[in-house]
């Protein structure tokens, strides 16, 4: 990935909109991170205010969807306006990869507060740890031209992330126990 511009030239307003997430991009440092925020707040809310599973099921395919097809549609001229491949701005790949990392939460039943927060936070960084190193072929995906190029490695980064957090999810309501018990006092059982 390449830090490129944050003044991009040539772009519309809605491009630059979808593709720095709302404008998550432009904030430093580690515009990455902060453009995997919207898939964990939404789903630790979404697990925090008991939604049904379907609801949640639906909200991040939907959030990935929309931000798959934002970087495919202007990866390209987000590239080119940010004269890097993968700018750090364009943060709309994290955003999809996010909602693919966190989707397996959505099968969580009868979470709390604590318990959303302590998922969609592993599920959260789970995803920047395989963002970041990229393991195995998910760093050649990167190398994809265009918009295809800046999401790939993202959505595989998060499917990793989601087979992990499918894995450990026992050991992850384990440690949102021992937290809450701390939290209120109480030992966990």
């Amino acid at each position: 990935m390449s830090a490129g511009s944050r003044r991009p030239t040539g772009l519309n307003r809605a491009a630059m909109f979808w593709l720095t997430a709302g404008g998550l991009g432009l904030l430093r440092p580690a515009p990455g991170t902060w453009g995997s925020l919207p898939p964990a707040a939404l789903v630790c809310a979404m697990l925090g205010l008991g939604a049904p599973t379907l609801a949640t099921t639906l909200a991040l395919v939907a959030m990935c969807l929309v931000s798959t097809w934002a970087c495919i549609r202007w990866g390209d001229e987000g590239e080119r306006g940010f004269n890097a491949k993968d700018a750090s701005s364009i943060v709309i790949d994290e955003v999809a990869g996010g909602a693919v990392a966190a989707m397996p939460l959505a099968f969580v039943h009868g979470a709390g507060w604590i318990e959303a927060v302590v998922l969609s936070g592993l599920s959260f960084l789970l995803f920047r740890a395989f963002d970041i190193w990229k393991p195995g072929p998910i760093r050649l995906m990167q190398r994809w031209q265009g918009g295809l190029g800046v999401v790939a490695d993202d959505l595989a980064a998060g499917s990793l992330a989601g087979v992990v957090i499918m894995l450990f999810t026992p050991q992850a309501l384990s440690l949102a126990a021992i937290v809450a018990g701390a939290i209120h006092g109480t030992p966990a059982t």
